[in-house]
C-alpha cells in the first residue's frame, strides 16, 4: 500500500511536468505565431510570459516552502 505522501508527491510532480508541457506548446508550437505576430498587440508576448511566471509561482506556492 503507498504511503499518503508518495502520491501527493507525484500528484505535485505531475503538476509541475504539465506547466512544463504547457509552456513547451506555448513557445514552440504554431501558437507562436499567433501570439508573435507583428499586427497584433504589442503585449502579448509579455502577457504569455506573465501568465508561465504566474503558473510558476502558483505551483510553487502549493508545493510549499521546503518540499523539494
Amino acid at each position: 500500500m503507498p504511503r499518503s505522501s508518495d502520491t501527493e508527491s507525484d500528484r505535485k510532480l505531475d503538476v509541475v511536468l504539465l506547466l512544463g508541457l504547457f509552456a513547451l506548446l506555448l513557445l514552440s508550437s504554431p501558437l507562436l505565431l499567433w501570439w508573435a505576430d507583428p499586427e497584433g498587440p504589442w503585449y502579448m508576448p509579455y502577457l504569455i510570459w506573465a501568465l508561465l511566471i504566474a503558473l510558476g509561482a502558483w505551483v510553487q506556492h502549493r508545493r510549499g516552502r521546503y518540499d523539494l
